[in-house]
């Protein structure tokens, strides 16, 4: 793939190029300062389009083509992004299911800051922070005073700890849902649209709203946003989700929503691959003229949903227990990679893995205190004895880690720093598990225990581990989940921490063994040999939630003392499987 360059404002220059290609897809910006410009060029060229648009300026300017693209028998498809374009795909989904009574609908948007952002998507951000708005509302199009102080100025987000204050803004979907071309069958009256990003108050925008910005000092703050963001995504909170929560107003347990540890230029882009994908195989050819995602049939929708899907981006519902069953903490949408080595945490462990989730100490600390055996212990105690349990355990904690000194002194300076961590974990469960022991009784605080363990456990590995969407991206997913599992178990092993061997191997069976536990030695040193195999219940539970999308049977045999037998079968290909269906529907 060559890079051609191309200067827009050189249409003699620009026009040679385009009229070599027969689909251009448009991602420059700011869009509020070129609105329509480069699509008339396509159009004088006879090329289709795609464009990601998040500027309701230009969609003005953009959908005002739609005579003159229809009159050149081109396709003009615009906001085919992530606000515009994926949120418009929930908003008509949920319309034509008559969600809302009224018609009134709300979308939601977060974003971390661990991307930082591209130098011109703060012009859109910029653009945004106004006195008066342009909004959809009672049916058609109006401008109102910003609702910065109302009863929608905050919103509580997945996994966020507390509501977060939001920035309203004009959303492009204003213009197509007020043209005369949205279909009558989207009984949509109003659409409020807000917005948080990490690290964005809502005081600062309010600031800016209150001046007229010229040109010049709005470059001067996009380049100060710009700059702020490349060094804010180093901060050890900066989040890397992003959640799009489309709903009916006020019930946003009946909307739709897309969640997950990836940005929201990855899914523009994902949109905008979507669409592409259905106009090469010709999907679009009824199509002329200009179009927003609002605009496009019941059908097509339906086909931009699947091709979302394949590329490992799907749609939940927010019911509390869809949303829970989908991972609460970390949602469902990862990056997707071209290979499996490119996956997050490949060959890594929870002693040598990539930068941790910033929410990851504060699960795991709410995990501990909503337990079970936390709450026991508070029962049983008095605040004085508490107070005590508390220091008795950080003392044998301490005792605990001395014990483990061989295990950190038998390995070289490059494994030395992981088992450091280890006997320090190892030590900590122990001690604050025995000394429950002791107030509880064996049996109550095993069972109390091994629930918390496990809850916390299985946390942990929703982030550690991708997505069970993300491995059906792949042209074998079935073997890219073997590919990915093996190389966690070899990377454990290695680390010494248990010995990890493949007994036979075939194309699509493999039957694998986990031996010489060292956690499970560790935890009978310290007496408390019952824990032993706790580890592997996470793992096992952790592998089952991976293959739940794929066609793979798992038979795992617990051995005790921390040893499994493991045997994987391939029962047949998940992309075979899914024509097959096709087919048959």
């Amino acid at each position: 793939m060559a890079y051609i360059g191309l200067d827009i404002n050189n249409e003699p220059e620009a026009m040679k190029v385009l009229q070599t290609h027969d689909l251009a897809i448009i991602a420059l910006g700011p869009m509020d300062k070129y609105g329509a410009k480069a699509h008339r060029l396509c159009l004088k060229a006879k090329l289709d389009v795609v464009d990601i648009n998040d500027s309701l300026k230009a969609a003005d300017e953009i959908l005002a083509l739609h005579d003159e693209a229809k009159q050149s028998g081109c396709r003009i498809f615009t906001g085919m992004g992530f606000a515009p374009g994926l949120s418009t795909l929930l908003l008509t989904k949920l319309a034509r299911e008559h969600a809302s009574v009224s018609g009134d609908y709300c979308c939601r948007l977060y974003m971390g800051a661990a991307y930082g952002g591209g130098e011109t998507s703060p012009y859109a951000v910029l653009a945004s922070f106004n006195k008066t708005l342009e909004v959809f509302t009672k049916g058609r199009r109006t401008t109102v005073k910003t609702p910065w102080k109302d009863e929608s100025e905050s919103f509580h987000f997945p996994a966020q700890a507390k509501p977060l204050a939001l920035i309203p803004f004009s959303s492009p979907e204003v213009a197509g849902l007020a043209s005369d071309r949205c279909p009558s069958d989207l009984e949509i009256s109003s659409f409020d649209t807000r917005y948080h990003i990490q690290y964005l108050s809502q005081g600062f925008a309010r600031l800016l709203a209150h001046f007229n910005l010229g040109e010049s000092a709005l470059d001067f703050f996009a380049k100060k946003f710009f700059s702020g963001g490349q060094s804010m995504k180093a901060k050890k909170d900066a989040d890397p989700d992003t959640c799009l929560w489309v709903y009916p107003a006020n019930a946003p347990e009946q909307g739709l929503m897309v969640h997950g540890i990836i940005s929201s230029y990855d899914l523009t882009a994902l949109m905008a691959c979507a669409v592409t994908d259905i106009w090469l195989e010709g999907g679009l050819v009824a199509y002329q003229g200009v179009f927003a995602t609002e605009h496009l049939s019941l059908e097509l929708h339906s086909k931009l949903q699947d091709k979302l899907a394949q590329r490992g981006i799907s749609i939940r519902r927010a019911r509390p227990e869809v949303f829970k069953q989908a991972d609460t903490h970390f949602g469902w949408a990862d990056t997707p990679v071209l290979s499996v080595e490119q996956l997050r945490n490949y060959g890594k462990n929870w002693y040598n893995f990539d930068k941790a989730h910033p929410k990851m100490a504060l699960l795991q600390k709410r995990f501990l205190l909503n337990s079970g055996i936390w709450s026991s212990l508070k029962q049983s105690l008095s605040p004085l004895k508490f107070l005590n349990f508390v220091f008795t355990t950080m003392s044998r904690w301490r005792s605990h880690n001395k014990q483990l000194v061989a295990y950190r002194q038998s390995h070289d300076l490059v494994k030395h720093a992981c088992w450091k961590a280890i006997t320090k974990d190892i030590s900590m469960f122990t001690s604050g598990y025995s000394r429950a022991r002791d107030i509880l009784g064996a049996e109550k605080s095993f069972e109390q225990y091994r629930v918390m363990f496990l809850d916390t456990g299985k946390m942990e590995m929703r982030w550690l581990w991708p997505k069970p969407e993300i491995f059906s991206t792949f042209a074998k997913p079935e073997q890219a989940i073997i590919d990915y599992w093996l190389s966690f178990m070899s990377n454990y092993s290695d680390l010494g921490l248990f010995d990890f061997s493949v007994q036979t191997q075939t194309a699509n069976k493999i039957h694998c063994t986990i031996s010489n536990c060292a956690y499970a030695k560790m935890f009978s040193q310290l007496d408390c040999a019952e824990l032993a195999n706790l580890v592997r219940e996470m793992e096992q539970e952790a592998l089952s939630f991976i293959c739940s999308q794929a066609q793979i049977n798992i038979d795992w045999q617990a051995k005790g003392n921390g040893d499994a037998q493991v045997r994987l079968e391939i029962t047949g290909s998940s992309a075979v499987m899914e024509a097959e269906q096709a087919i048959a529907c």
